[in-house]
């Protein structure tokens, strides 16, 4: 089914481009999965959509269904790049020092929040304020502890555990339902000739040597939440399934694998060449070494031989200035240190 909005950007092709994914696929398939998940609830429904760097990418997405989109965000980069990018009839752009949000209250039906980390608690304060009585908040963090393990968030993020964030939503909204999200690897099978529609989910593990299905959730990185202070949301919590429909995460990741491959090689060869870089040099030190103690009588008898011509020239001195005088000394040095460099020079030659 196509909406309005997406036939009036069919027909400006030419003027506006079409939505693209952030980089990295396992990142672009965690965004796009929670924009597509926040659209059951933004059906011609006035939303706030709050972003960071990557603002304007989920904002359009929502607008396909929703009445209208306001995009807000703390850097001016960002909504300048979204303006630009991810233009439309209903989604306006604009700044906002979050965590406090420039609106009035009761105004907005649905706050879609994904991937933030800031001050949450003034965040949803500020949400709980500009939501109608029986608006919704979607929120999503890293989820704190994912796989299994304490790794502190994602790319350096600080994350939430999952029974944290519930009670500070619980706090501010009568009613919360928590998900788990992340990007999964699997397959499918669908009848050819209709269209995908609800199937049941089964998990397993690929690398285990006893396969076994079964309905234990897989491993995700974020922990997304559903609130509301009316009785909106029922206790109906389905899960919501994304689909690649190019296969591009696949393709990436080979694409990423191939990369990983070159630079391992570049970093085995430059390791390789400081190596032998550096024997060479050991080697070179110690050829020094060994050749040392050859040169070293021929520098002893040249440094014997220089210090006893500056004492007879120093002597020499003394003497001419008793018999000649200070005229007279300037001669004989100029004339016997003339002497002493053409017999040096002599010996080198010979």
């Amino acid at each position: 089914m196509t909406s309005r909005y997406e036939t009036e950007t069919n027909l400006e092709a030419e003027t506006t481009p079409p939505p693209e994914r952030p980089a990295g696929s396992e990142a672009a398939y965690d965004r796009l999965t929670g924009y597509g998940f926040a659209s059951r609830y933004v059906e011609g429904k006035v939303v706030a959509d709050i972003g960071g760097a990557e603002l304007g990418y989920g904002s359009r997405l929502l607008a396909e269904t929703a009445e209208s989109v306001t995009a807000l965000s703390d850097l001016p980069e960002a909504i300048n790049l979204a303006s630009a990018l991810y233009s439309a009839p209903n989604v306006s752009y604009r700044r906002a020092a979050l965590p406090e949000l420039p609106l009035s209250g009761t105004f907005f039906d649905v706050v879609v929040a994904l991937g933030l980390t800031g001050n949450l608690e003034d965040l949803v304060k500020e949400a709980r304020r500009v939501l109608k009585e029986e608006g919704v908040l979607i929120i999503s963090c890293p989820d704190r502890r994912r796989d299994g393990h304490d790794r502190g968030g994602i790319d350096g993020l600080r994350g939430v555990y999952v029974p944290e964030l519930g009670e500070l939503l619980k706090r501010h909204f009568g009613h919360v339902h928590l998900y788990r999200q992340g990007a999964v690897a699997g397959g499918m099978v669908f009848p050819d000739s209709e269209e995908v529609t609800g199937a049941p989910v089964q998990t397993a593990r690929s690398s285990a040597p006893d396969p076994h299905l079964g309905a234990e959730p897989p491993a995700t990185r974020y922990v997304i939440a559903v609130c509301s202070a009316a009785e909106g949301l029922g206790d109906d919590e389905q899960t919501y399934l994304l689909l690649d429909r190019d296969r591009r995460v696949f393709d990436e990741s080979e694409e990423r694998a191939e990369d990983v491959e070159l630079l391992r090689g570049e970093i085995q060869r430059m390791q390789e060449t400081e190596v032998q870089a550096f024997v060479d040099a050991v080697r070179i030190r110690y050829n020094l070494i060994q050749e040392l103690p050859r040169y070293l009588p021929h520098m002893q008898n040249m440094i014997i031989e220089i210090l006893i011509h500056r004492r007879n020239i120093i002597y020499g001195n003394f003497y001419a200035i008793k018999r000649k005088g200070a005229k007279g000394l300037a001669k004989g040095v100029v004339r016997r240190s003339a002497a002493f460099y053409r017999q040096l020079k002599t010996r080198d030659s010979g």
